[in-house]
C-alpha cells in the first residue's frame, strides 16, 4: 500500500478544511433534497453523527474525507493547499530493497509518465546526478547504475561481484517502454559540474574494491563519454535542453508542466525514492524556484559553441582523467 502524507497547517481564510471539504461535497451533489441524509448514507454513519460534522462538533476522518472526495469527484489536494503555503499531500514511491521492486519502481514510473501524457508536457530536473532515464538502454553502464542502486539498497547484493549480476527480460522491457514515453516529452535538465561525478566515483570505488575489473571499468567510462556525447547532439533536438548552472547545489528534485503549467512534483526522498504531489501552491513555488535558477544559469541549446565545447570538454577531462588512472592502476597489476 502506498503512503500517504499529510500535512495540515492553517488555513488562512475563514474556512477550516473540514468546512472546505463539506462544501466541496454538497457542490457535488445539487439536488440532494437533504444533504445531512446524503451526507450519513455515504459515510454509513447516523443522521446526528453527520450533523455533527457539518457544525464542527465532531472531526471528519481521514478514510470519511477520502470517501467524500472519491464520491463527490473533487481533489482533496487543491482543498487542502489552495489557500497555504506550507501544505503538501504526496504520495511515497514503495521501498526499493530488491530487483523486484526495482522493477515495480520503473513499471510505477511509466504510470507518472502515461498520466503526464506526451502533448505540451516538460519535465524540468535538477540533476544531481545523471538523470536515470539516460541510462534505460542496453549498454555495460545502464547495467552497471542498477547494480550501484542495489547495491546500496539490496543486503542480499552484498558481497555479490558484477560479473555475476544480470537483469531480467521484463525489467529490460520496462526500461525501454519507460524511454520511449521520455523521449516523447520536452525534457530540461540543470546540470552542474558535479553532476556527472558520481557515475565516476562509482566506477571508481567498485574497481577498487575489486567488484569489477579493469576492462570493465575502461568499459563503463566508454560508455559515460558516449552518454555524454549524444546529451550534447540531443541538444538539436527541440525536445531537449541542458541549463549549465555553477553554483547550484543540486537535489534530482523533478517538477512536470503540460501547457506551461505544473501538474505534477517529484521531491527525493531516498536514494531513487521520491514523494510526488500535486497541491498547485507548493509546485507553483517549486517551478517558481526552478525558472529563478535557469535565468541564472546558461542554456547551453542557446550557447556559442565555445560556451557549449567548454562544458562538454570538462566532462571529457574528467572521463579521461579516471581512465588514466586504470591505466596506472593495470600497469602495477603483476
Amino acid at each position: 500500500m502506498r503512503i500517504h502524507y499529510l500535512y495540515f497547517v492553517k488555513i488562512t481564510n475563514d474556512m477550516n478544511v473540514q468546512e472546505l471539504i463539506l462544501e466541496r461535497f454538497r457542490e457535488s451533489e445539487p439536488n440532494t433534497k437533504s444533504f445531512i441524509q446524503h451526507l450519513a448514507d455515504v459515510l454509513d454513519i447516523s443522521y446526528d453523527a453527520a450533523y455533527r460534522r457539518i457544525q464542527g462538533k465532531a472531526k471528519l476522518e481521514i478514510e470519511e474525507a477520502m470517501t467524500l472526495a472519491r464520491v463527490g469527484e473533487f481533489s482533496l489536494d487543491h482543498i487542502m493547499t489552495a489557500h497555504q503555503d506550507l501544505t503538501a499531500l504526496g504520495t511515497a514511491t514503495k521501498k526499493i530493497n530488491s530487483i523486484e521492486t526495482l522493477g515495480k519502481y520503473f513499471a510505477e514510473m511509466e504510470i507518472n509518465l502515461k498520466m503526464a501524457g506526451k502533448e505540451n508536457v516538460k519535465w524540468i530536473y535538477s540533476a544531481k546526478d545523471i538523470p536515470v532515464f539516460h541510462h534505460f538502454n542496453d549498454t555495460v553502464l545502464a547495467r552497471f547504475k542498477m547494480y550501484v542502486w542495489l547495491q546500496l539498497l539490496d543486503p542480499s547484493m552484498e558481497g555479490m561481484r558484477f560479473e555475476n549480476f544480470h537483469l531480467p527480460l521484463s525489467l529490460k522491457e520496462q526500461i525501454k517502454k519507460n524511454r520511449v514515453l521520455f523521449e516523447q516529452c520536452n525534457r530540461l535538465e540543470i546540470w552542474n559540474d558535479t553532476t556527472i561525478s558520481s557515475s565516476l566515483q562509482q566506477i571508481h570505488f567498485y574497481h577498487e574494491a575489486g567488484y569489477i575489473n579493469n576492462d570493465v571499468a575502461m568499459e563503463l567510462c566508454k560508455d559515460l563519454r558516449s552518454l555524454v556525447k549524444k546529451a550534447a547532439a540531443d541538444l538539436m533536438d527541440n525536445s531537449y535542453n541542458i541549463y549549465y548552472h555553477e553554483l547550484l547545489l543540486m537535489s534530482n528534485n523533478a517538477v512536470v508542466k503540460k501547457n506551461d503549467k505544473a501538474i505534477a512534483g517529484f521531491v527525493t526522498m531516498t536514494m531513487l525514492g521520491y514523494i510526488k504531489f500535486s497541491g498547485s501552491n507548493i509546485l507553483d513555488r517549486m517551478d517558481e524556484f526552478f525558472q529563478h535558477q535557469m535565468r541564472q544559469a546558461t542554456s547551453l541549446k542557446d550557447a556559442s559553441l565555445k560556451e557549449r565545447s567548454i562544458f562538454f570538454n570538462k566532462m571529457e577531462q574528467k572521463i579521461s582523467a579516471l581512465e588514466k588512472s586504470l591505466e596506472r592502476y593495470q600497469s602495477w597489476d603483476f
